[in-house]
């Protein structure tokens, strides 16, 4: 931690303050001290925990749901299922238990060493990629779970009627926030027309854009789907961004490379770019109704039928419950789809 805040104090040291983009890009993804190139994030050891990881029937149903997808396309190509980001590759790994043949091949989009050493371990045969460009052109269902949330946002405050940008500085040992003029004036003017006039607070993910291009033209080229599960919102506004260390969360500026900082999706955003790629976009629909749209509920019966534990059959439930409850996963956490255009409808969205 302390290599990361020597070169964020570098940076900020060239003019007094740099961007909340600047200081995420840097705590999550420097090459060497980055919280995602280094850390253990995910598990009880680690800082957060994810829905596959929470239970087997989250990443079942959406074995079921890709393999859908599959027959419907029926392309005479071999398919292949890329999880973006991938966790520790349970979800890749519920999903090939669904179906294994060798007309699917499965990949990791994945930078941390320290996931891809254990997904190599769950599921060997997967192959890594870096970059969108890397993975071969094939038909594809990409899966990103909780992928977009990590990528740096620009915020903007209004005060005293006048639209200001939030940045960092830095005042002895700590960091601050601090109220600047707007450094991309393009990139404000384009997205404060998206929000209410009352707003007076909002966020633009800065890697959207072009993740949706990257991955529409991949799929007009090749066909198939992605399938984006995050927390967010379609339509609101305010400050998200949050850290999370050892399951709790934390001042977002006191613990940078040793933190998980991330923001609320706003999936306008993502509807706004699948129609400037020209591509379908399905949803945003609540990760409750698209997981009991696509039968976890009798999954968990079948699943209950199958054991005479009691112990197991309760943590089967608790397990689902909290990714359904609308108290707990089940509301906060939106789900939508972008494929190419008249292509395919997807089961699952209302």
């Amino acid at each position: 931690m302390e290599k990361i805040k020597s070169i964020l104090t570098e940076e900020i040291n060239k003019k007094g303050y740099i961007s909340i983009s600047k200081f995420m890009e840097i705590s999550l993804t420097d090459p060497e001290e980055g919280y995602y190139i280094n850390q253990k994030p995910l598990g009880k050891s680690g800082d957060f925990i994810t829905a596959p990881d929470i239970t087997q029937i989250f990443g079942e149903v959406i074995g079921a749901w890709a393999i859908d997808i599959i027959n419907k396309i029926n392309s005479k190509s071999s398919f292949q299922i890329i999880d973006l980001g991938g966790g520790r590759g349970t979800l890749l790994n519920d999903i090939k238990r669904v179906r294994s043949d060798n007309s699917i091949s499965f990949g990791f989009l994945e930078i941390n060493k320290k996931l891809m050493i254990a997904q190599k371990q769950i599921f060997p045969e997967a192959k890594h990629y870096k970059s969108i460009s890397d993975i071969p052109d094939a038909p594809t269902i990409f899966i990103g779970n909780e992928f977009l949330d990590v990528f740096p946002i620009k915020q903007y405050i209004k005060i005293n009627k006048a639209w200001k940008e939030v940045f960092v500085t830095k005042d002895n040992d700590r960091f601050l926030y601090c109220y600047k003029d707007i450094e991309d004036k393009i990139l404000f003017e384009e997205n404060k027309k998206k929000f209410p006039n009352e707003a007076d607070f909002f966020e633009v993910n800065t890697k959207i854009k072009k993740i949706v291009k990257d991955i529409s033209n991949f799929l007009k080229r090749n066909n198939g789907i992605c399938l984006f599960i995050d927390y967010g919102y379609f339509k609101g506004y305010g400050n998200t961004l949050q850290a999370i260390k050892n399951h709790e969360y934390v001042d977002p500026l006191s613990f940078p490379g040793a933190s998980d900082l991330t923001s609320h999706i706003n999936f306008s955003q993502i509807l706004n770019e699948s129609k400037n790629f020209e591509m379908d976009f399905f949803g945003p629909i609540s990760q409750r109704n698209f997981l009991i749209n696509l039968g976890a509920l009798e999954r968990l019966e079948i699943l209950k039928k199958s054991t005479n534990s009691e112990k197991i059959k309760s943590d089967l439930d608790e397990g689902l419950l909290r990714v359904i409850e609308n108290s707990q996963m089940g509301e906060l956490f939106k789900v939508c789809a972008i494929s190419p255009k008249n292509k395919l409808i997807p089961e699952g969205f209302d």
